[in-house]
């Protein structure tokens, strides 16, 4: 038995687990931009079809739909909403349901080639400047002395760099 005054839980909401409505549950995906628009209804009909096919443990497929565009990113976020049988404090068999839902999404995804790929994010090769005799020119291709390609035979050693040409 736990005893708690008033005071200390006055800010806090108290929820019956038991009395709580039927757990909501949420799977994010991401497609690629360029992904036709009927594939992804597909994907759709496959999601609406493996919920209706397990009654015992969901209520109902509540929604699916675009949250986020990210044309920069390319990618199209959606969500899949589906109401489980289950109140929330039987929260076990929720969970595993959550994850049954999210693996067939990637299988799905994964079938009907609908992958979205990050884009290649630049790399930055400049060097910051020192103050001591080897430092970096940052115009010109000299570091300490040294061209760029001898730069790279010291750092790897010679081994594998031969190909590199000689700028001498």
């Amino acid at each position: 038995v736990a005893t708690y005054s008033n005071g200390s839980i006055a800010r806090l909401r108290i929820i019956n687990a038991k009395r709580s409505p039927k757990a909501i549950v949420y799977v994010y995906m991401k497609f690629g931009s360029d992904v036709p628009y009927h594939m992804i209804k597909v994907y759709q009909t496959a999601i609406e079809a493996f919920v209706k096919s397990r009654p015992r443990e969901w209520a109902q497929l509540n929604g699916f739909r675009a949250t986020r565009v990210e044309m920069e990113l390319n990618f199209i976020e959606y969500v899949v909403v589906a109401t489980h049988r289950e109140m929330w404090q039987n929260v076990g068999p929720i969970l595993q349901s959550q994850a049954d839902l999210a693996s067939f999404s990637l299988e799905v995804s994964k079938k009907l080639n609908l992958r979205y790929e990050n884009p290649p994010k630049p790399v930055h090769l400049s060097m910051s400047k020192r103050k001591d005799e080897n430092a970096v020119k940052t115009e010109g291709v000299e570091y300490g002395g040294q061209s760029e390609i001898q730069q790279v035979k010291r750092l790897f050693g010679g081994s594998g760099v031969a190909d590199l040409g000689s700028d001498e």
